[in-house]
């Protein structure tokens, strides 16, 4: 039987575009055979395996040297599973505290401290002036003030807590611990959360 000769001068756009892709597809089907013949495999083999062997040292490399930055796995807040602060009830009020929330979420932690501790600064020193105030007086509004102040400072304590252990600084954490669990109870938003970490860092200490 004479072998039929695909006459492509005469052929559909249809039938061309066929052919064409079964001509792919059988030098695509030559390629693999080529490359499944065992001198090439002898050939690629080491390459490979030389390229696993990288990727598992860096891997590895990857493992050890996280945990020393201070943050990722091996920390004490992602073992606890502690989220990061949000000062969700207070953003509105204070713009400050939506800058210092998108540091966090960027893990610009190092500044986020900076701000944090300029904010308890401030906090501080408005608890301070409320407190002298009623002294003199037993006034509603400024009793309020300085109620949703003493919130926010422990807030803003519990978001100095969780950067301090995000850098590493264990000692300090737990100084601001200490301090954290003194305060009143409705002021302590995060007790549980707290002496959970508290008991952590004093295992690992």
């Amino acid at each position: 039987m004479s072998e039929e000769v695909f006459d492509r001068k005469n052929a559909d756009e249809l039938t061309l575009l066929i052919a064409d892709r079964l001509g792919r597809r059988q030098e695509m089907l030559d390629r693999m055979a080529e490359w499944e013949r065992p001198a090439r495999t002898i050939a690629w083999r080491p390459a490979v395996l030389s390229a696993l062997a990288i990727a598992a040292c860096l891997a590895v490399a990857f493992v050890v040297l996280k945990p020393a930055t201070g943050d990722g796995i091996g920390n004490p807040l992602d073992e606890l599973g502690i989220e990061a602060p949000t000062f969700e009830e207070y953003r509105a009020a204070t713009p400050q505290l939506s800058e210092i929330t998108t540091l966090i979420e960027n893990e610009d932690y190092a500044l986020a401290i900076e701000k944090v501790e300029l904010a308890l600064e401030h906090s501080d020193r408005e608890l301070r002036g409320l407190e002298m105030a009623l002294l003199d007086t037993d006034d509603e509004v400024l009793a309020y003030a300085e109620e949703t102040e003493q919130q926010l400072n422990g807030e803003l304590r519990w978001a100095y807590i969780y950067l301090l252990v995000r850098v590493g600084r264990t000692e300090d954490a737990l100084a601001q611990l200490k301090r954290y669990l003194k305060l009143p109870s409705y002021v302590m938003q995060h007790k549980d959360e707290a002496k959970a970490l508290r008991k952590k860092l004093k295992a690992g200490s």
